[in-house]
């Protein structure tokens, strides 16, 4: 029998959260891949599900395999997500370069644009996942169908984070505004809308996220167990 710290709170989807994942969000503590993971299959699958033929939002996990991958391997692991018929790609971006296991020190928001064929950088450590973020635009270019070419790739203003922990939740705040601005037309600047409040209230909004979803009887421990 799993002990406390093993427990599965919650299972989504592909998503499944155990109570050590959770506890991250008490803080101050570093956001891992399976809450990204989650908060991202959460905006595609119930916040902004009415717009799912327009969006793509890819794990943490699938996007360390996009990274790290031989490019002639992405091809038919790419093609299921449908990346071509998507005007809004979402990408988490992980500075870990290591194949073996999980890790990194960093995390980045990586959006690809259609309307504008362009790629956009979102870094809350402005310039640290620069290169990592412009390498893996690279790789996807040709799997989102983005212009044959010269790579459009641009650092956008960001939000800048203020200690060495928030980085996931800056990635979860931004990507949560991109999607409002991009598919349900909010006006309000980002520098106004993903403020460091917004980040202090963002840990406790996703927990009780969690928490209502793990009420249903459909999605609770008893059911992923």
């Amino acid at each position: 029998m799993a002990d406390d710290e093993d427990a599965i709170v919650v299972s989504f989807n592909d998503s499944l959260l155990r109570k050590s994942d959770v506890d991250l969000l008490d803080g101050p503590k570093w956001l891992n891949d399976r809450l990204i993971g989650f908060c991202f299959e959460y905006f595609e699958k119930e916040q902004f599900s009415h717009s799912a033929d327009r969006v793509s939002f890819i794990s943490p996990e699938v996007t360390q395999f996009i990274k790290l991958a031989a490019a002639t391997e992405l091809g038919a692991f790419l093609e299921p997500l449908n990346l071509p018929t998507k005007q809004f790609v979402f990408l988490a971006v992980n500075n870990n370069q290591s194949t073996n296991q999980a890790g990194g020190t960093h995390w980045s928001l990586l959006l690809y644009n259609r309307p504008r064929q362009e790629f956009q950088h979102y870094d809350s450590n402005t310039g640290a996942n620069k290169l990592i973020a412009s390498e893996l635009a690279r790789k996807l270019q040709p799997f989102v169908r983005a212009p044959a070419g010269r790579l459009k790739f641009i650092e956008k203003d960001s939000p800048q984070q203020s200690n060495g922990h928030d980085c996931g939740v800056y990635v979860v705040a931004v990507a949560e505004y991109m999607s409002k601005e991009l598919v349900e037309g909010l006006c309000i600047p980002l520098s106004d809308t993903v403020t460091s409040k917004v980040i202090e209230d963002k840990r406790l909004h996703i927990k009780e996220i969690i928490e209502e979803i793990a009420a249903l009887p459909e999605h609770s421990a008893s059911a992923g167990s």
